[in-house]
Order: structure tokens, then C-alpha cells, then sequence
């Protein structure tokens, strides 16, 4: 009878440890793929950025002294933004989201200083689509850091530090960072 007792003891800690290492495996899924769904929509909203930025150097063809300097950053950052993506290198497409915000914002200045550039019904619907854009890119940044926070502070915590370790999980994914203030969007007045 002792012995009946022990084995189901042993088998009743074993099933509560099998059912720990599912839900912690479990868990740590839930919370990697919510940082590769929160990646997805931060990498379509570049690719809409990428798109937009092709059509700023026609939208401004008038601006010839300072066309060639802003096409050449806006061919940079999209070639920087297109290599990282054919390489699935995350910090690579954080730099070249960088570059594209620096040369939207050269852009924005230049413009601003030539009003005859912002009286047409082009411009005015492009810059349009370009701070939506530029909100909607800015909210999806944040969607993915909340995501990689709770995916970092999830496989640090005991007992999924040991699953993730076990299952092979990363032990940290990485933040989307901007640098030199480029994740602020210029305050342009078009009214002078």
C-alpha cells in the first residue's frame, strides 16, 4: 500500500512538471510569434514608406540645386532598407528606417523653404499619405517594442529561462531603436 502511494505521488509530480514545461513552451510561442506578427506590420509599413519615397524626387522636380543631394539619401536608404530585408537582418532595417526618416526630413525643410513646391494638389495629397504613414509606422515601432519587452522579460524570468534555454529560444530579441532624434516627426507649417 506504502508503495502504491509513492508511485502515485511520483507520477502526480510528473504530470504537474510535463504540464509546466507545455504551458511555459506554450507561452514562450505565444510570445515570439506576437514579436515576428509586431515585426511584420513595422517591415510592411517601410515597405509603404519605400513606396512613397519613390515618388518624392518627381513630386519635386523643381528644386534642382537640391534634388540631386536629397535623390542621392532617398537611393541610400531605400538600397540600405531593400539589402537588410534580403538579408532578414532586423538591426539593419532599424539603421536604414534611420536614413529614410533623415532624408524625408531633409526633404520636408527644403520644401518648406520653396512654397511654391506645397501649392500643388501632388504635394499636398503626398505629404498626406506621408504623415499617415509616418504615424502609422511610428505606432507600429511601438506595437514591436512593447512585444520584444514582454518577449525579453517572459524568457527571463524562472522557470521559462530554463525552457528557453532547453527549447532553444532566443534570450533576447532587439528593441527598434532610432538615433539623433530621427523617430520624431518634423513640425512643418506650410501657411507662410
Amino acid at each position: 500500500m506504502k508503495k502504491n502511494i509513492w508511485i502515485y505521488a511520483l507520477l502526480g509530480i510528473l504530470v504537474i512538471m510535463v504540464i509546466s514545461v507545455i504551458v511555459g513552451y506554450n507561452s514562450l510561442v505565444d510570445s515570439d510569434e506576437g514579436v515576428d506578427k509586431a515585426q511584420s506590420e513595422v517591415v510592411n509599413r517601410l515597405n509603404q514608406r519605400q513606396d512613397l519615397m519613390g515618388q518624392l524626387i518627381p513630386t519635386v522636380e523643381g528644386l534642382q540645386e537640391h534634388a540631386e543631394a536629397i535623390y542621392d539619401k532617398i537611393v541610400e536608404a531605400r538600397k540600405a532598407y531593400a539589402d537588410s530585408v534580403d538579408a532578414g537582418d532586423v538591426e539593419g532595417m532599424i539603421e536604414a528606417d534611420t536614413l529614410q526618416v533623415e532624408a524625408i526630413t531633409q526633404l520636408l525643410i527644403v520644401i518648406e523653404d520653396n512654397p511654391n513646391i506645397h501649392a500643388t494638389s501632388a504635394f499636398l495629397g503626398l505629404m498626406d499619405n506621408i504623415s499617415a504613414m509616418e504615424s502609422a509606422l511610428a505606432q507600429a515601432r511601438r506595437d514591436y517594442n512593447t512585444s520584444v519587452g514582454n518577449y525579453n522579460t517572459s524568457v527571463r524570468k524562472f522557470p521559462k529561462v530554463l525552457y528557453a534555454s532547453l527549447f532553444g529560444f532566443e534570450s533576447e530579441k532587439p528593441y527598434w531603436k532610432m538615433n539623433n532624434g530621427a523617430d520624431e516627426i518634423p513640425q512643418i507649417d506650410f501657411s507662410n
